[in-house]
Protein backbone atom coordinates (compact mmCIF):
# COMPACT_ATOMS: atom_id res chain seq x y z
CA UNK A 1 0.00 0.00 0.00
CA UNK A 2 1.36 3.37 -0.95
CA UNK A 3 1.90 5.53 2.15
CA UNK A 4 0.61 9.09 2.45
CA UNK A 5 4.05 10.69 2.01
CA UNK A 6 4.53 8.93 -1.32
CA UNK A 7 1.10 10.10 -2.47
CA UNK A 8 1.90 13.65 -1.43
CA UNK A 9 5.27 13.56 -3.21
CA UNK A 10 3.65 12.23 -6.37
CA UNK A 11 1.02 14.96 -6.25
CA UNK A 12 3.63 17.68 -5.76
CA UNK A 13 5.69 16.41 -8.70
CA UNK A 14 2.60 16.33 -10.90
CA UNK A 15 1.60 19.87 -10.01
CA UNK A 16 5.07 21.43 -9.79
CA UNK A 17 5.50 22.42 -13.43
CA UNK A 18 2.01 23.88 -14.00
CA UNK A 19 2.13 25.66 -10.64
CA UNK A 20 5.48 27.27 -11.45
CA UNK A 21 4.17 28.34 -14.86
CA UNK A 22 1.09 29.82 -13.21
CA UNK A 23 3.07 31.64 -10.49
CA UNK A 24 5.35 33.15 -13.13
CA UNK A 25 2.82 33.68 -15.91
CA UNK A 26 -0.28 35.01 -14.17
CA UNK A 27 1.50 37.67 -12.06
CA UNK A 28 3.30 38.84 -15.20
CA UNK A 29 0.02 39.19 -17.10
CA UNK A 30 -1.63 40.80 -14.08
CA UNK A 31 1.23 43.25 -13.55
CA UNK A 32 1.39 44.27 -17.19
CA UNK A 33 -2.37 44.77 -17.27
CA UNK A 34 -2.31 46.88 -14.12
CA UNK A 35 0.64 48.95 -15.33
CA UNK A 36 -1.04 49.61 -18.66
CA UNK A 37 -4.35 50.38 -16.98
CA UNK A 38 -2.96 52.83 -14.47
CA UNK A 39 -0.76 54.46 -17.11
CA UNK A 40 -3.84 55.00 -19.28
CA UNK A 41 -5.58 56.60 -16.28
CA UNK A 42 -2.70 59.07 -16.08
CA UNK A 43 -2.05 59.49 -19.82
CA UNK A 44 -5.61 60.03 -21.03
CA UNK A 45 -7.65 63.09 -20.21
CA UNK A 46 -10.77 62.61 -18.08
CA UNK A 47 -13.01 62.77 -21.17
CA UNK A 48 -10.82 60.37 -23.16
CA UNK A 49 -10.60 57.91 -20.27
CA UNK A 50 -14.39 58.02 -19.92
CA UNK A 51 -14.72 57.03 -23.60
CA UNK A 52 -12.17 54.25 -23.16
CA UNK A 53 -13.96 53.00 -20.03
CA UNK A 54 -17.30 52.78 -21.84
CA UNK A 55 -15.75 50.84 -24.74
CA UNK A 56 -13.96 48.44 -22.37
CA UNK A 57 -17.04 47.75 -20.27
CA UNK A 58 -19.25 47.36 -23.32
CA UNK A 59 -16.88 44.89 -24.95
CA UNK A 60 -16.80 42.76 -21.79
CA UNK A 61 -20.60 42.64 -21.72
CA UNK A 62 -20.98 41.82 -25.42
CA UNK A 63 -18.33 39.09 -25.17
CA UNK A 64 -20.29 37.40 -22.38
CA UNK A 65 -23.56 37.65 -24.29
CA UNK A 66 -22.00 36.11 -27.39
CA UNK A 67 -20.24 33.32 -25.53
CA UNK A 68 -22.99 32.44 -23.00
CA UNK A 69 -20.75 29.89 -21.30
CA UNK A 70 -19.84 27.89 -24.43
CA UNK A 71 -16.10 28.37 -23.92
CA UNK A 72 -16.26 27.70 -20.21
CA UNK A 73 -18.28 24.50 -20.68
CA UNK A 74 -15.50 22.78 -22.64
CA UNK A 75 -13.53 21.77 -19.53
CA UNK A 76 -16.58 20.64 -17.54
CA UNK A 77 -18.11 18.61 -20.38
CA UNK A 78 -14.85 16.94 -21.37
CA UNK A 79 -14.30 15.96 -17.72
CA UNK A 80 -12.18 12.84 -17.28
CA UNK A 81 -11.90 12.44 -21.07
CA UNK A 82 -10.27 15.83 -21.52
CA UNK A 83 -6.98 14.30 -22.61
CA UNK A 84 -8.71 12.56 -25.54
CA UNK A 85 -8.03 14.78 -28.62
CA UNK A 86 -11.23 13.67 -30.36
CA UNK A 87 -13.45 14.39 -27.37
CA UNK A 88 -11.80 17.72 -26.58
CA UNK A 89 -11.78 18.76 -30.23
CA UNK A 90 -15.45 17.88 -30.53
CA UNK A 91 -16.41 20.15 -27.66
CA UNK A 92 -14.25 22.99 -28.99
CA UNK A 93 -15.99 22.71 -32.36
CA UNK A 94 -19.40 22.73 -30.67
CA UNK A 95 -18.45 25.86 -28.74
CA UNK A 96 -17.51 27.51 -32.03
CA UNK A 97 -20.77 26.36 -33.58
CA UNK A 98 -22.96 27.93 -30.90
CA UNK A 99 -20.87 31.08 -30.53
CA UNK A 100 -21.07 31.81 -34.27
CA UNK A 101 -24.85 31.53 -34.18
CA UNK A 102 -25.15 34.13 -31.43
CA UNK A 103 -22.46 36.54 -32.62
CA UNK A 104 -24.25 38.41 -35.42
CA UNK A 105 -27.53 38.81 -33.55
CA UNK A 106 -25.84 40.10 -30.40
CA UNK A 107 -23.65 42.57 -32.29
CA UNK A 108 -26.67 44.10 -34.03
CA UNK A 109 -28.39 44.59 -30.68
CA UNK A 110 -25.17 45.86 -29.17
CA UNK A 111 -24.81 48.56 -31.82
CA UNK A 112 -28.24 49.90 -30.92
CA UNK A 113 -27.53 49.69 -27.18
CA UNK A 114 -24.18 51.48 -27.54
CA UNK A 115 -25.86 54.32 -29.41
CA UNK A 116 -28.55 54.66 -26.70
CA UNK A 117 -26.13 54.52 -23.76
CA UNK A 118 -23.83 57.17 -25.21
CA UNK A 119 -26.69 59.28 -26.62
CA UNK A 120 -26.41 62.20 -24.20
CA UNK A 121 -22.61 62.16 -23.96
CA UNK A 122 -21.15 65.06 -26.06
CA UNK A 123 -18.72 62.86 -27.96
CA UNK A 124 -18.17 63.21 -31.75
CA UNK A 125 -20.18 60.65 -33.78
CA UNK A 126 -17.02 59.42 -35.54
CA UNK A 127 -15.41 58.62 -32.17
CA UNK A 128 -18.48 56.63 -31.12
CA UNK A 129 -18.28 54.65 -34.37
CA UNK A 130 -14.57 53.95 -33.88
CA UNK A 131 -15.14 52.88 -30.29
CA UNK A 132 -17.88 50.43 -31.25
CA UNK A 133 -15.74 49.17 -34.13
CA UNK A 134 -13.06 48.15 -31.65
CA UNK A 135 -15.76 46.42 -29.56
CA UNK A 136 -17.02 44.40 -32.55
CA UNK A 137 -13.51 43.39 -33.60
CA UNK A 138 -12.74 42.36 -30.04
CA UNK A 139 -15.79 40.08 -29.96
CA UNK A 140 -14.53 38.32 -33.08
CA UNK A 141 -11.02 37.86 -31.64
CA UNK A 142 -12.43 36.67 -28.31
CA UNK A 143 -13.80 33.62 -30.10
CA UNK A 144 -10.25 32.50 -30.83
CA UNK A 145 -9.34 32.44 -27.14
CA UNK A 146 -11.52 29.34 -26.62
CA UNK A 147 -8.54 27.41 -27.97
CA UNK A 148 -6.89 28.13 -24.64
CA UNK A 149 -9.16 25.52 -23.02
CA UNK A 150 -7.20 22.54 -24.44
CA UNK A 151 -4.01 24.09 -23.07
CA UNK A 152 -5.55 24.34 -19.60
CA UNK A 153 -6.88 20.77 -19.68
CA UNK A 154 -3.42 19.48 -20.61
CA UNK A 155 -1.72 21.86 -18.13
CA UNK A 156 0.38 23.44 -20.86
CA UNK A 157 0.49 26.69 -18.96
CA UNK A 158 3.67 27.96 -20.61
CA UNK A 159 1.88 27.92 -23.97
CA UNK A 160 -1.14 29.46 -22.28
CA UNK A 161 0.63 32.39 -20.64
CA UNK A 162 3.37 33.23 -23.16
CA UNK A 163 0.95 34.75 -25.74
CA UNK A 164 -0.81 36.69 -22.99
CA UNK A 165 2.47 38.18 -21.81
CA UNK A 166 3.66 38.96 -25.33
CA UNK A 167 0.33 40.58 -26.22
CA UNK A 168 0.36 42.66 -23.04
CA UNK A 169 3.91 43.85 -23.72
CA UNK A 170 3.01 44.84 -27.27
CA UNK A 171 -0.08 46.66 -26.07
CA UNK A 172 1.82 48.66 -23.46
CA UNK A 173 4.65 49.44 -25.86
CA UNK A 174 2.33 50.82 -28.54
CA UNK A 175 0.30 52.79 -25.98
CA UNK A 176 3.51 54.33 -24.63
CA UNK A 177 4.72 55.14 -28.14
CA UNK A 178 1.43 56.86 -29.02
CA UNK A 179 1.50 58.80 -25.75
CA UNK A 180 5.09 59.92 -26.36
CA UNK A 181 4.19 61.17 -29.83
CA UNK A 182 0.93 62.80 -28.75
CA UNK A 183 -1.36 60.45 -30.70
CA UNK A 184 -2.83 58.42 -27.84
CA UNK A 185 -6.62 58.62 -27.70
CA UNK A 186 -9.52 56.60 -26.33
CA UNK A 187 -10.28 54.75 -29.56
CA UNK A 188 -6.58 54.04 -30.20
CA UNK A 189 -6.21 52.54 -26.69
CA UNK A 190 -9.36 50.46 -27.22
CA UNK A 191 -8.11 49.22 -30.59
CA UNK A 192 -4.72 48.22 -29.16
CA UNK A 193 -6.48 46.26 -26.42
CA UNK A 194 -8.48 44.44 -29.10
CA UNK A 195 -5.41 43.67 -31.23
CA UNK A 196 -3.63 42.27 -28.17
CA UNK A 197 -6.58 39.93 -27.67
CA UNK A 198 -6.41 38.88 -31.31
CA UNK A 199 -2.71 38.06 -31.02
CA UNK A 200 -3.36 35.88 -27.98
CA UNK A 201 -6.21 34.02 -29.67
CA UNK A 202 -4.17 33.40 -32.81
CA UNK A 203 -1.36 31.88 -30.76
CA UNK A 204 -3.83 29.67 -28.90
CA UNK A 205 -5.23 28.33 -32.17
CA UNK A 206 -1.74 27.35 -33.26
CA UNK A 207 -0.63 25.84 -29.93
CA UNK A 208 -3.77 23.78 -29.36
CA UNK A 209 -3.38 21.77 -32.58
CA UNK A 210 -1.32 19.11 -30.85
CA UNK A 211 -4.03 18.51 -28.24
CA UNK A 212 -7.24 18.39 -30.26
CA UNK A 213 -8.67 16.78 -33.36
CA UNK A 214 -11.26 19.34 -34.30
CA UNK A 215 -13.83 18.09 -36.84
CA UNK A 216 -14.68 20.25 -39.82
CA UNK A 217 -18.37 20.07 -38.91
CA UNK A 218 -19.72 20.11 -35.37
CA UNK A 219 -21.04 16.78 -34.06
CA UNK A 220 -24.80 16.99 -33.32
CA UNK A 221 -24.43 14.89 -30.16
CA UNK A 222 -21.86 17.26 -28.70
CA UNK A 223 -23.97 20.26 -29.71
CA UNK A 224 -27.01 18.86 -27.93
CA UNK A 225 -25.07 17.96 -24.79
CA UNK A 226 -23.51 21.43 -24.60
CA UNK A 227 -26.88 23.09 -25.12
CA UNK A 228 -28.58 20.97 -22.46
CA UNK A 229 -25.79 21.65 -20.00
CA UNK A 230 -25.92 25.41 -20.55
CA UNK A 231 -29.69 25.92 -20.95
CA UNK A 232 -30.38 26.26 -17.19
CA UNK A 233 -27.38 28.59 -16.98
CA UNK A 234 -28.24 30.90 -19.85
CA UNK A 235 -30.80 33.19 -18.20
CA UNK A 236 -28.34 33.78 -15.38
CA UNK A 237 -25.44 34.27 -17.78
CA UNK A 238 -27.38 36.81 -19.83
CA UNK A 239 -28.46 38.63 -16.71
CA UNK A 240 -24.95 38.40 -15.25
CA UNK A 241 -23.44 39.81 -18.42
CA UNK A 242 -25.79 42.78 -18.33
CA UNK A 243 -25.40 43.49 -14.64
CA UNK A 244 -21.63 42.89 -14.46
CA UNK A 245 -21.08 46.25 -16.13
CA UNK A 246 -24.21 47.89 -14.78
CA UNK A 247 -22.21 50.41 -12.76
CA UNK A 248 -20.64 51.86 -15.90
CA UNK A 249 -23.99 51.75 -17.70
CA UNK A 250 -25.80 53.58 -14.92
CA UNK A 251 -23.15 56.25 -14.54
CA UNK A 252 -23.08 56.70 -18.34
CA UNK A 253 -26.84 57.32 -18.31
CA UNK A 254 -27.11 59.42 -15.14
CA UNK A 255 -23.65 60.94 -14.78
CA UNK A 256 -21.08 63.02 -16.61
CA UNK A 257 -17.79 62.12 -18.27
CA UNK A 258 -16.09 62.92 -14.96
CA UNK A 259 -18.22 60.35 -13.13
CA UNK A 260 -17.67 57.74 -15.87
CA UNK A 261 -13.91 58.24 -15.64
CA UNK A 262 -13.97 57.98 -11.83
CA UNK A 263 -15.99 54.76 -11.81
CA UNK A 264 -13.73 53.27 -14.50
CA UNK A 265 -10.58 54.30 -12.61
CA UNK A 266 -11.94 52.78 -9.40
CA UNK A 267 -12.71 49.64 -11.37
CA UNK A 268 -8.99 49.29 -12.02
CA UNK A 269 -8.47 49.12 -8.26
CA UNK A 270 -11.02 46.31 -8.17
CA UNK A 271 -8.79 44.25 -10.46
CA UNK A 272 -6.61 43.25 -7.52
CA UNK A 273 -8.27 39.82 -7.60
CA UNK A 274 -7.62 39.15 -11.28
CA UNK A 275 -4.76 36.76 -10.56
CA UNK A 276 -6.81 34.81 -8.03
CA UNK A 277 -9.75 34.79 -10.43
CA UNK A 278 -7.50 33.24 -13.04
CA UNK A 279 -6.46 30.64 -10.46
CA UNK A 280 -10.13 29.59 -10.32
CA UNK A 281 -10.21 28.67 -14.00
CA UNK A 282 -6.71 27.23 -14.21
CA UNK A 283 -6.65 25.06 -11.08
CA UNK A 284 -9.82 25.08 -9.01
CA UNK A 285 -12.33 24.25 -11.78
CA UNK A 286 -10.44 21.26 -13.26
CA UNK A 287 -9.62 19.97 -9.75
CA UNK A 288 -13.13 20.25 -8.31
CA UNK A 289 -14.58 18.71 -11.50
CA UNK A 290 -12.51 15.56 -10.94
CA UNK A 291 -12.44 15.26 -7.12
CA UNK A 292 -14.36 12.36 -5.58
CA UNK A 293 -17.72 12.90 -3.88
CA UNK A 294 -16.31 11.81 -0.53
CA UNK A 295 -13.55 14.43 -0.63
CA UNK A 296 -15.70 17.23 -2.04
CA UNK A 297 -17.02 18.74 1.25
CA UNK A 298 -13.53 18.96 2.71
CA UNK A 299 -11.96 20.43 -0.42
CA UNK A 300 -14.85 22.87 -0.89
CA UNK A 301 -14.51 24.14 2.68
CA UNK A 302 -10.73 24.41 2.40
CA UNK A 303 -10.86 26.41 -0.83
CA UNK A 304 -13.60 28.76 0.35
CA UNK A 305 -11.88 29.30 3.73
CA UNK A 306 -8.70 30.31 1.92
CA UNK A 307 -10.68 32.74 -0.26
CA UNK A 308 -12.35 34.21 2.84
CA UNK A 309 -9.05 34.77 4.65
CA UNK A 310 -7.52 36.46 1.61
CA UNK A 311 -10.58 38.67 1.17
CA UNK A 312 -10.61 39.80 4.81
CA UNK A 313 -6.91 40.71 4.67
CA UNK A 314 -7.27 42.64 1.41
CA UNK A 315 -10.42 44.39 2.62
CA UNK A 316 -8.70 45.65 5.77
CA UNK A 317 -5.80 47.00 3.71
CA UNK A 318 -8.20 48.75 1.32
CA UNK A 319 -9.91 50.70 4.11
CA UNK A 320 -6.79 51.34 6.21
CA UNK A 321 -4.33 52.34 3.48
CA UNK A 322 -6.11 54.02 0.52
CA UNK A 323 -3.32 56.49 -0.28
CA UNK A 324 -1.08 54.13 -2.31
CA UNK A 325 -4.03 53.26 -4.53
CA UNK A 326 -4.93 56.92 -4.95
CA UNK A 327 -1.34 57.65 -5.96
CA UNK A 328 -1.57 55.01 -8.69
CA UNK A 329 -4.60 56.74 -10.19
CA UNK A 330 -2.94 60.17 -10.25
CA UNK A 331 -3.91 63.69 -9.22
CA UNK A 332 -7.06 63.76 -11.36
CA UNK A 333 -8.67 61.22 -9.02
CA UNK A 334 -7.10 62.24 -5.67
CA UNK A 335 -10.48 63.03 -4.06
CA UNK A 336 -11.72 59.41 -4.17
CA UNK A 337 -10.27 58.30 -0.80
CA UNK A 338 -13.71 57.52 0.61
CA UNK A 339 -14.63 55.35 -2.37
CA UNK A 340 -11.44 53.23 -2.41
CA UNK A 341 -12.27 51.04 0.60
CA UNK A 342 -15.77 50.27 -0.65
CA UNK A 343 -14.46 49.36 -4.09
CA UNK A 344 -11.98 46.94 -2.50
CA UNK A 345 -14.80 45.44 -0.41
CA UNK A 346 -16.86 44.94 -3.59
CA UNK A 347 -13.90 43.17 -5.19
CA UNK A 348 -13.56 40.91 -2.13
CA UNK A 349 -17.22 39.92 -2.20
CA UNK A 350 -17.13 39.33 -5.95
CA UNK A 351 -14.00 37.21 -5.61
CA UNK A 352 -15.59 34.94 -2.99
CA UNK A 353 -18.69 34.61 -5.14
CA UNK A 354 -16.51 33.77 -8.12
CA UNK A 355 -14.76 30.99 -6.19
CA UNK A 356 -18.11 29.48 -5.20
CA UNK A 357 -19.49 29.79 -8.73
CA UNK A 358 -16.39 28.08 -10.16
CA UNK A 359 -16.83 25.10 -7.85
CA UNK A 360 -20.58 24.89 -8.46
CA UNK A 361 -20.28 24.91 -12.24
CA UNK A 362 -17.46 22.35 -12.08
CA UNK A 363 -19.78 19.99 -10.17
CA UNK A 364 -22.68 20.77 -12.56
CA UNK A 365 -24.71 22.32 -9.75
CA UNK A 366 -26.80 24.21 -12.29
CA UNK A 367 -30.46 24.45 -11.26
CA UNK A 368 -33.39 26.31 -12.75
CA UNK A 369 -34.50 27.50 -9.33
CA UNK A 370 -30.99 28.83 -8.66
CA UNK A 371 -31.00 30.86 -11.86
CA UNK A 372 -34.49 32.18 -11.10
CA UNK A 373 -33.50 33.12 -7.56
CA UNK A 374 -30.32 34.81 -8.76
CA UNK A 375 -32.17 36.96 -11.27
CA UNK A 376 -35.21 37.81 -9.18
CA UNK A 377 -33.30 38.68 -6.01
CA UNK A 378 -30.80 40.83 -7.89
CA UNK A 379 -33.50 42.63 -9.90
CA UNK A 380 -35.37 43.53 -6.72
CA UNK A 381 -32.15 44.64 -5.05
CA UNK A 382 -31.12 46.79 -7.99
CA UNK A 383 -34.57 48.36 -8.32
CA UNK A 384 -34.41 49.36 -4.65
CA UNK A 385 -30.90 50.76 -5.15
CA UNK A 386 -31.90 52.74 -8.24
CA UNK A 387 -34.93 54.15 -6.39
CA UNK A 388 -33.01 55.13 -3.25
CA UNK A 389 -29.49 56.08 -4.37
CA UNK A 390 -28.38 59.17 -6.26
CA UNK A 391 -26.69 57.42 -9.17
CA UNK A 392 -25.29 60.64 -10.60
CA UNK A 393 -22.74 60.50 -7.76
CA UNK A 394 -19.71 58.22 -7.87
CA UNK A 395 -19.95 57.11 -4.22
CA UNK A 396 -23.59 56.03 -4.64
CA UNK A 397 -22.64 53.92 -7.64
CA UNK A 398 -19.89 52.29 -5.56
CA UNK A 399 -22.38 51.46 -2.80
CA UNK A 400 -24.64 49.96 -5.46
CA UNK A 401 -21.79 47.57 -6.29
CA UNK A 402 -21.23 46.57 -2.66
CA UNK A 403 -24.90 45.77 -2.08
CA UNK A 404 -25.37 43.71 -5.24
CA UNK A 405 -22.13 41.74 -4.69
CA UNK A 406 -23.26 40.83 -1.16
CA UNK A 407 -26.64 39.63 -2.44
CA UNK A 408 -24.98 37.45 -5.10
CA UNK A 409 -22.85 35.82 -2.40
CA UNK A 410 -25.98 34.88 -0.46
CA UNK A 411 -27.53 33.25 -3.55
CA UNK A 412 -24.34 31.25 -4.14
CA UNK A 413 -24.45 30.06 -0.52
CA UNK A 414 -28.01 28.76 -1.04
CA UNK A 415 -26.89 26.91 -4.18
CA UNK A 416 -24.01 25.30 -2.27
CA UNK A 417 -26.35 24.11 0.51
CA UNK A 418 -28.67 22.49 -2.03
CA UNK A 419 -25.82 21.01 -4.06
CA UNK A 420 -24.45 19.16 -1.05
CA UNK A 421 -27.90 17.91 -0.11
CA UNK A 422 -28.56 16.00 -3.34
CA UNK A 423 -27.06 12.84 -4.71
CA UNK A 424 -24.58 13.44 -7.57
CA UNK A 425 -25.83 12.60 -11.04
CA UNK A 426 -23.63 10.28 -13.11
CA UNK A 427 -21.07 11.90 -15.38
CA UNK A 428 -22.60 12.17 -18.87
CA UNK A 429 -21.08 9.88 -21.42
CA UNK A 430 -19.54 11.30 -24.56
CA UNK A 431 -21.78 11.49 -27.62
Amino acid sequence: MVDSSTKLRSRLIRWKKPMVAFLLGQPSVQLLSLITGFCLIRWLTVDQFAMFGIALAFQATVNQLVDLGFTGSIVALAGSEGKNPNVLGGYVRSARYWRTKFQIVVLVGAAIAFWLITWHQPWPPLIKVLLFGSVALGVFFQGWTMYGAPLLVNRSLQKYYSPKIQGAVLRFSFCAALYATGFLSAWAAALLSTLSLGYTGLCYRHSSRSYINEPEQSVPGYNVEMWRYLTPLMPGLVFGALQSQILIGLIAIFGSSQNIAEVTALGRVGQIFLMLGAFNAVFIEPYIASVSRSLLPRRYLQIFSAALCISVAVGIVGFAFPKPLLWLMGDKYSDLAQEIGWVVLTACLSYMGGVMWTMHSARKWVFWWGTAAYISVLVVTQIVCIATLDLSQTLSVVWFGVITSAVVLVVHAATAAYGFSIQPSPHPSSP
